[in-house]
């Protein structure tokens, strides 16, 4: 009775030794994997930013291979601490396949943000416009991307809207046209005020010499001439040349007394009875 007491508890004692052992082995596994994960996304991370991609999409890879490898270390340690991986990848599985139904939105979101990544549809500081909402992208994650509009507001919009509908991105070329028209009086010489619209355009810095500003007559009213008026500058100037051209050439009609289209006023008489 003895020698099977002893015998059993030099059992237990053995089995905790191995047990320990093998806890401590995993440990020193989630530990020495952890440090690994830590090198290979700094790695990862200097090796995008060699390649001069973008801020955002560096951000985006670099967590998304963080993830996985930490994923795969934890599930090492498991494995070598003497626990069945097998049925809790099973399990993991299972939990995922009912998750990803439940959250089959929020996953969309996912593979949309990795779609808007890979195809470097806009990054970060682009202005653009999607289902009605414009404004400077701040930061692409992997739900949602942040835009910040002038009024300084944050917009945040779900990667899944954004690759169901066309984007316009505004600063995605180097030029851009700013596109204005004018009005005035039907009796005007329309020929002097397009020379002294494309005057004011030549004298002005900001507008480029090529592709070449045009001023042509749009239509005639009964009130008076449409001028329309294209000139190209660089992205970045867009919005001063589009309200400096306005007040500019506002002021040199006047300076030049080209008037504006005459108002036609209706006047009703009014019988008196008798």
């Amino acid at each position: 009775m003895a020698e099977s007491l002893d015998q059993f508890m030099a059992d237990i004692q053995q089995w905790g030794t191995d047990i320990g052992v093998k806890f401590l082995v995993g440990l020193v596994v989630l530990v020495l994997g952890l440090i690994l994960c830590y090198i290979i996304t700094k790695i990862v991370k200097r090796i995008l930013k060699k390649g001069k991609k973008d801020e955002t999409v560096v951000h985006f890879i670099v967590s998304l291979v963080d993830v996985v490898l930490k994923i795969v270390v934890l599930i090492s340690a498991l494995a070598t601490m003497g626990i069945n991986t097998a049925s809790i990848i099973t399990v993991l599985g299972t939990c995922g396949v009912a998750i990803g139904l439940a959250l089959k939105d929020s996953l969309g979101n996912i593979a949309s943000g990795i779609i808007i990544i890979v195809n470097e549809t806009f990054k970060k500081g682009d202005y653009i416009e999607v289902n009605g909402k414009e404004g400077i992208v701040q930061t692409i994650n992997l739900f949602n991307t942040t835009l910040l509009t002038f009024d300084n507001v944050e917009v945040v919009i779900p990667n899944g809207i954004i690759s169901t509908n066309a984007v316009k991105n505004y600063t995605a070329m180097d030029l851009r046209r700013v596109d204005l028209t004018f009005k005035v009086a039907s009796d005007t010489d329309f020929r002097f005020a397009q020379d002294t619209v494309l005057g004011f355009i030549d004298a002005y810095s900001k507008v480029i010499d090529t592709p070449e500003a045009v001023c042509r007559v749009d239509s005639f009213t009964d009130t008076g001439v449409v001028l329309v008026v294209r000139a190209w500058c660089k992205t970045a100037d867009y919005w001063d040349v589009f309200y400096d051209l306005q007040e500019g050439i506002r002021a040199q009609f006047i300076a030049n007394n080209i008037a504006g289209p005459y108002q036609s006023v209706e006047i009703a008489e009014r019988k008196k009875e008798a």
